[in-house]
C-alpha cells in the first residue's frame, strides 16, 4: 500500500466519526488561538506597567491594567475548556483500538486453511495487539498523532505570524534552523522505517516462540526438550534486541537533535534580542514575548517531523494488518445476483466427479468421487493415511472447494446454498480435539448462543452419559464447572475427545462428522457410545473415520479410498463377497474380519 492509500485509509477511518472530528478540530482551534493570545496580553501588560511605573502616581493606578487581568481571566477560562481535548484524543485513540481489532479479527476467522498456513498464531496476536496499541502504533498514530500535528501546525502558524508582525529580524533569527531540523528528520525517518518493520517482525517470532513452547509443553517436558526450546528463543529474543537497540540509538539521535535545536534558539533570542531591547529597537514586553514564542514553537517545530517519523511507523502496522483483509479467501464462486438457498433439514449429500490437490502439493489427493448419501444414512470411509479421507469430511463442511466437480446438498449445489445454515446442522468432531480455556460446561454447549443454553437440563446430562464421562466429571472438585485450561490441558486425551463428541452432540445435530474419534477411546466405551448415538439419534446422518472394525456395526454404507479414487462403495456384506479391493483392504488392515476386531 503506497502513501496516498495510506491516507485513504486513515480517511476512511475517521468517517464514522465526523462528528467527533468536528469537535477535535475545534477543540484544537481554540487551543491553539488562547495559547498564542496569552503572551500578547502579557506583553500589553508589561508594557503598560512601564508607562505606569515612567509617569507620577495617579488616583486609580489600576485602572490601566484591570481590563487586561480580566481578559487574562477569560481567556484563561477558556483554555481550561480547551485543555480537556488530549483526553478526548486519548479516548478516541482507545476507540479506534476496539474497532480495528474487533473488524480484523473478524477478517481471520473469515480466512480459510490456506491463510493459517502462511500466518501463525504468534504473529497473529501482536499484528492484532502490539501493532495496534500505544505510541507510535495505528491506535495512536490516526487520532492522536495526526491531531498533535495539525496542533502544532496551527501553533507555529499563528506564533510566527505575530512574531513577524512584532519583530520580523528576530523571527528569521530564531526560524533559521528549520530548513536543517526538517532535512535531517527526513533523513532518520527512512532509516527508522525499515528498523521499525524489522523490530515488529522480531516481536511477532517472539509471538510465535511463546506459542508454540506453551500450546506444546507437555510434548516439550516428555521430551526433554527444555532446553533445546531455550535455545530456540534465546535466538528469537537476541534478534529482537538488536533491532530494539537499533531503534533506541535513532531515537537518542533524534532527542539530541530535539535538545540541542532547542539550546541554540534559546542563545540565539537572548544574544539577538537583548542587543535589540538594549538599543531600544524593541520593548522588554515584546522581548518577554519573542521568548515565550520561542518556547511555544521549539516542540510544535519538533513534533511536525515527529509526524513523518511516526507515521512511517504506523504505516509499517497498516501494511501488516491489511496484509491479513488482503489475503484471498477461496470461496464458491456464483453468479451475481444470487439467492442463496437456506438449508433447515438434511435430505441427501452428494459428491459428482469432485476432485481437490492441495496447493502447496504436487499430488492430486481426490480424483473424480461419485457417491451419495441419503437422510438417515452412515457412511464410514476407509483407507490408508493420507488418502484424503480427512479431506472429504472438510469439502463436506465447505472449509475447502474441490477444484472440479459438484457437491450436491439437498440436490443444491453447495456454491448455491446458504452455507451457514448448513453448518448450523453439523455436529463436527475433528482428530484432534479442540477445546477452549473454559469450564468443562461452556465446551459442551459452545456451538450454541448462550440464551439457548438451559443449565443442568436433561438432555445435557443424557449427552454426557452417553459420551461416557460423567462419572468422570462427577469426581472433579468442581463438577462441571471445572476449567480445563488451555487446549484441555488438565483433560486425557480420551477426555478431551469425549467431551468433543459431547460438545457435537448437543447440538442436536443433522449430520454428524467424526474423524477417526476413537483413537483416544478404548474400545469398550466406543461400543456403549455407538449404543447411545444410535439409540438417541434414529435419522441423524453420519460420516465417519475409523480405524476399528467395531464402526462397521453402526454404519449402513462404507467407502474405499485409494490414491484418490474410490474403489469400493456399498454396505458390508455385499462389498466383503463381492469387491476384490475391499476384500484385500481388510484382510491387509483387520485381523478375525468375522469378530469385528479392532486393529
Amino acid at each position: 500500500m503506497n502513501k496516498k492509500n495510506k491516507i485513504m485509509w486513515i480517511i476512511k477511518e475517521w468517517k464514522p466519526y465526523r462528528l467527533q472530528l468536528y469537535l477535535l478540530l475545534f477543540l484544537t482551534l481554540l487551543s491553539s488561538i488562547v495559547t498564542v493570545i496569552y503572551p500578547l496580553l502579557f506583553k500589553h501588560l508589561l508594557e503598560t506597567l512601564e508607562i505606569i511605573l515612567g509617569k507620577p502616581r495617579t488616583l486609580d493606578p489600576l485602572a490601566p491594567i484591570l481590563p487586561i487581568i480580566w481578559m487574562l481571566i477569560t481567556v484563561g477560562c477558556v483554555r481550561l475548556i480547551a485543555s480537556f481535548y488530549p483526553a478526548f484524543r486519548s479516548m478516541m485513540n482507545v476507540l479506534f483500538e476496539y474497532v480495528l481489532r474487533n473488524r480484523y479479527f473478524k477478517y481471520i476467522l473469515e480466512k480459510d486453511y490456506r491463510f493459517f498456513l502462511q500466518f501463525r498464531t504468534g504473529d497473529l496476536v501482536m499484528r492484532l495487539t502490539n501493532d495496534i496499541q500505544d505510541f507510535p502504533k495505528i491506535g495512536w498514530f490516526i487520532c492522536s498523532g495526526i491531531f498533535r500535528a495539525f496542533d502544532s501546525g496551527i501553533k507555529i502558524i499563528f506564533c510566527v505570524i505575530v512574531m513577524f508582525f512584532l519583530c520580523w529580524r528576530l523571527t528569521l533569527v530564531v526560524l533559521l534552523p528549520l530548513p536543517l531540523m526538517i532535512g535531517i528528520f527526513y533523513i532518520i525517518a527512512n532509516k527508522l522505517h525499515d528498523r521499525f518493520q524489522k523490530n515488529q517482525e522480531a516481536v511477532s517470532e517472539i509471538g510465535n516462540q511463546l506459542e508454540m513452547t506453551f500450546s506444546g509443553i507437555k510434548i516439550i517436558k516428555s521430551y526433554v526438550c527444555e532446553e533445546k526450546y531455550k535455545r530456540f528463543f534465546a535466538l528469537s529474543l537476541e534478534k529482537r534486541y538488536h533491532t530494539e537497540m537499533n531503534l533506541v540509538k535513532i531515537n537518542s539521535l533524534m532527542q539530541l537533535i530535539y535538545e540541542y535545536i532547542d539550546y541554540f534558539a534559546m542563545i540565539s533570542i537572548i544574544l539577538f534580542g537583548g542587543y535589540l531591547v538594549v538599543q531600544g529597537k524593541i520593548s522588554t514586553g515584546t522581548f518577554y514575548a519573542f521568548y515565550t514564542y520561542l518556547n511555544m514553537l521549539i516542540y510544535p517545530m519538533l513534533d511536525l517531523p515527529q509526524l513523518f517519523i511516526s507515521g512511517k511507523q504506523a504505516f509499517v502496522c497498516i501494511n501488516r494488518l491489511d496484509e491479513i483483509k488482503d489475503f484471498p479467501i477461496q470461496r464458491y464462486e456464483t453468479p451475481e445476483p444470487t439467492v442463496r438457498q437456506p438449508i433447515t433439514e438434511l435430505r441427501s449429500i452428494r459428491f459428482e466427479n469432485v476432485s481437490f490437490a492441495y496447493p502447496d502439493r504436487n499430488v492430486q489427493i481426490l480424483n473424480q468421487l461419485t457417491f451419495e448419501i441419503h437422510k438417515g444414512e452412515k457412511l464410514l470411509i476407509l483407507g490408508k493415511s493420507g488418502v484424503g479421507k480427512s479431506t472429504i469430511l472438510a469439502l463436506i463442511t465447505g472449509i475447502l472447494i474441490p477444484q472440479s466437480g459438484e457437491i450436491y446438498i439437498n440436490d443444491f449445489p453447495m456454491r448455491e446454498i446458504d452455507l451457514e445454515s448448513f453448518r448450523k446442522l453439523i455436529g463436527y468432531v475433528p482428530q484432534e480435539p479442540s477445546l477452549f480455556s473454559g469450564t468443562i460446561e461452556s465446551n459442551v454447549y459452545f456451538g450454541l448462543e448462550d440464551k439457548e443454553f438451559e443449565p443442568q437440563n436433561i438432555y445435557y446430562h443424557q449427552i454426557l452419559e452417553a459420551v461416557q464421562i460423567n462419572k468422570e466429571i462427577a469426581q472433579f472438585g468442581e463438577k462441571d464447572q471445572t476449567r480445563i485450561g488451555y487446549k484441555g490441558l488438565t483433560l486425557s486425551g480420551g477426555q478431551k475427545q469425549r467431551l468433543a463428541i459431547a460438545r457435537a452432540l448437543y447440538k442436536k445435530p443433522s449430520l454428524l462428522i467424526l474423524d477417526d474419534i476413537t483413537a483416544s477411546i478404548d474400545a469398550h466405551k466406543e461400543e456403549l457410545l455407538w449404543a447411545s448415538v444410535s439409540a438417541m439419534f434414529t435419522n441423524l446422518t453420519g460420516f465417519v473415520v475409523s480405524h476399528r472394525l467395531s464402526a462397521l456395526r453402526y454404519v449402513d454404507q462404507v467407502l474405499l479410498l485409494e490414491n484418490g479414487s474410490i474403489t469400493a462403495f456399498g454396505n458390508h456384506s455385499s462389498l466383503i463377497n463381492d469387491n476384490f479391493s475391499y476384500q484385500d483392504f481388510i484382510q491387509h488392515h483387520y485381523d478375525k474380519i468375522n469378530k469385528f476386531d479392532s486393529f
